[in-house]
């Protein structure tokens, strides 16, 4: 076995802490690495720091369409489909307005042309207001269809709409 110096032991200690807080399971394969002399002690804690990354978050594992849809709306969706559990859902309410046909009320922000509006009305939506000013178009969208109207290239977003509210 190879001696390590004062200070390469106490590098090898420092990384070996954090090893062992981070990847718990792999500090018995470099401790057994390190006592048989089979890997250098500095580059095995190295090693082990760097070996297994966490598994990316939802956020992270959105496609592109997903990217353009509030995450509010994303849990109803995930909700609805059963993947609440798995993604990691919180059970918080969203706040998302939905109506019995499984609908929700979205503002989709895009420039508004007759082509998008056709294609909100083809996947079962119903449009309450358009404003090209403000390239925004409210409608009742199927929570299913959300990720098909986000892919369309003209959408930028989509939101829950803004609920009025009085203060009493």
């Amino acid at each position: 076995m190879r001696f390590m110096t004062a200070m390469t032991w106490r590098r090898f200690r420092l990384r070996f802490f954090f090893c062992r807080l981070r990847r718990g399971a792999l500090v018995s394969f470099v401790l057994t690495a390190i006592l048989s002399g089979t890997l250098p002690a500095i580059a095995s804690a190295r090693w082990c720091l760097h070996a297994q990354r966490p598994a990316p978050s939802e956020k992270e594992s959105r496609t592109p369409a997903q990217q353009k849809i509030n995450s509010q709306l994303l849990y109803e969706l995930y909700r609805l489909r059963g993947e609440a559990k798995q993604k990691n859902v919180p059970p918080d309410p969203t706040g998302v307005k939905l109506d019995p046909k499984g609908r929700a009320l979205v503002d989709v922000r895009a420039e508004v042309t007759p082509a998008l509006q056709k294609n909100v009305r083809t996947l079962g939506g119903t449009i309450e207001s358009t404003s090209t000013e403000y390239r925004s178009i409210i409608a009742w969208v199927p929570l299913k269809k959300l990720e098909q109207l986000a892919a369309d290239p003209a959408v930028h977003a989509i939101e829950p709409a803004a609920q009025a509210s009085i203060n009493k």
